[in-house]
């Protein structure tokens, strides 16, 4: 077969062998970066708490003339309120994949937290429970349609609530437990919720699916455990635990069909904590203590282990500049989120940081672009066979 006939046969192939080879020298010609998001108008501090899929949205809460006021973000309108209900403490929880859905929680004038919801420029008061005192929304699946978060109804009872379009859903609590459960976060279709409930007068991680109800997903009986954040197809919990008689808290991470395990800690530190997880359960963020007691934010990869991102992006921080917290992480780790202090301003700000992952998952695409480029080539292969 002639080359050009071999090249023709081939086109489709070469063409999308060309998209990696673009994307590859996209990925590896670009550094990381940090985006410090500022504050309201004469503001005190900021803190981001969620993220959009493509990293563009981020919210959160910045504090100003008194009142903290829930913000959503992008590099085109800065930090924009979203408004509320006429207290004076309110903050944005969650976003939607697309970033076109907030919820959270606002304040009414007789300073009682009530959930919301905010899309296309309006904020609306998600439906209570009967009886309800006060309600938070703390989490928003990828599609915006499902928001989970608590509801208090008094005499210290509390409820993990799941809000769809059919309105509110008492998640109830564990099996043989206290009334007491909240709800932190939930998959991606909605359909997996996870948070922490009340039993035998301490506190357990729990799993929820409408086939199982309200697991306890602890069998590692330590003093506590919270449940923090649930993968994109609900199959990975991660939170933290602390065990019996100690002062150590680690981050664990829960896998179906593998049960529990404890993360370990920064060399020296006694805590750590994680309030986000990537798509597919392998890279955790959060916040943990040092061995010289400092706290900062931190990042677990599978295989590697914990990273102080102080240190690893060092190179993107001012001096006495740091980073305290990560809240939140986009599905393909990508982009993570938090709080920090911005030494420039001196003062506390949300934080949007751009890793840059390495591309090793176009590695092996790249070797067969090379293998096909080789073939037509040289004729060999199935251009040979078919000639």
């Amino acid at each position: 077969m002639r080359f050009q006939d071999r090249l023709r046969r081939h086109e489709p192939l070469a063409l999308a062998c060309f998209v990696v080879f673009a994307l590859s020298w996209a990925v590896g010609s670009t550094q990381p970066s940090l985006t410090w998001l500022g504050v309201f108008p004469n503001g005190e501090f900021s803190e981001a708490w969620g993220i959009s899929a493509d990293g563009r949205t981020v919210v959160g809460a910045s504090r100003a003339g008194g009142i903290t006021r829930p913000f959503r973000w992008t590099p085109t309108t800065g930090l924009v309120d979203l408004g509320n209900f006429g207290g004076g403490l309110h903050s944005a929880q969650g976003v939607s994949a697309d970033g076109s859905v907030v919820v959270g929680y606002s304040q009414n004038v007789a300073n009682a937290y009530r959930p919301f919801r905010w899309q296309g420029g309006s904020l609306s008061e998600l439906p209570m429970l009967s009886g309800a005192r006060w309600g938070r929304a703390l989490g928003v699946s990828a599609d915006g349609n499902t928001a989970v978060g608590e509801i208090g109804l008094g005499a210290g009872r509390r409820r993990a609530v799941r809000w769809t379009s059919s309105g509110v859903q008492d998640l109830g609590i564990l099996p043989g437990g206290q009334d007491w459960s909240a709800a932190v976060a939930v998959s991606a279709d909605g359909s997996v919720v996870v948070g922490s409930a009340q039993i035998g007068g301490t506190y357990r991680a729990f799993r929820w699916t409408a086939e199982t109800g309200m697991q306890n997903i602890d069998t590692l009986n330590g003093s506590l455990s919270h449940a923090r954040a649930v993968s994109a197809d609900g199959s990975t919990v991660v939170g933290q635990w602390q065990a019996s008689r100690s002062s150590q808290a680690h981050v664990f991470r829960w896998r179906a069909g593998a049960g529990i395990e404890t993360l370990g800690l920064l060399p020296g530190g006694t805590w750590t904590d994680v309030f986000g997880v990537s798509a597919n359960g392998r890279i955790l963020v959060g916040q943990a203590q040092t061995a010289n007691g400092e706290v900062v934010a931190v990042r677990w990869i599978e295989g590697v282990g914990w990273e102080d991102l102080n240190v690893v992006y060092g190179d993107l921080l001012d001096p006495e500049t740091m980073l305290l917290g990560a809240t939140a992480i986009s599905p393909d780790g990508r982009f993570i989120v938090g709080y920090g202090y911005n030494a420039l301003t001196d003062r506390g700000e949300a934080f949007l940081l751009d890793t840059i992952p390495e591309p090793s998952s176009l590695l092996g695409l790249l070797g067969g672009c090379l293998l096909l480029g080789r073939r037509i080539l040289s004729g060999t292969g199935e251009g040979r066979r078919s000639a």
